[in-house]
């Protein structure tokens, strides 16, 4: 609060408070548009907001399924290094190499550096998954990775 020298100044500092939180709700009314970009570039879901079916199973079936959970040609499962990304039980026990997902860790979850860091896809097995979805897969992993 900003103290003002005169005898008016709890009106004065009410008003800078008022002024203030006026200048905060409307840079919060330009935040994201009906794209879910902001003027800083793509936004990430809001906070509790991502779910494991409706947001990140579709990733990972559009990204990375081919691979780990995907049936082949004579119906089989394919699951590199034991992973399948398309069933949350199966995620979450992880690759044959251990866990892949650690919930509400996203630094110490080993599946988002490896698609981070560009290692998944390899090269030639599709196109590196785009930063957007990046965000959507880390904030769910945040927010403790829960299937729902």
């Amino acid at each position: 609060m900003i103290r003002m020298p005169s005898s008016g100044g709890v009106l004065r500092a009410v008003g800078v408070v008022a002024v203030t939180g006026a200048v905060a709700a409307s840079l919060a009314g330009h935040g994201a548009n009906p794209h879910g970009e902001t003027a800083f570039g793509p936004s990430a879901p809001a906070a509790d907001t991502v779910s494991y079916k409706e947001d990140v199973l579709p990733i990972f079936q559009k990204r990375c399924a081919k691979c780990h959970g995907a049936k082949d040609e004579e119906g089989e499962v394919v699951a590199e290094v034991s992973l399948i990304v398309i069933n949350y039980e199966r995620l979450m026990m992880g690759s044959e190499f251990g866990p892949v997902i650690t919930a509400g860790d996203p630094v110490d979850s080993w599946l988002l550096e490896m698609i981070t860091e560009g290692d998944m896809p390899p090269e030639g097995e599709g196109d590196k998954v785009p930063e957007e979805e990046i965000a959507v897969i880390r904030q769910w992993i945040a927010e403790g990775a829960k299937n729902n």
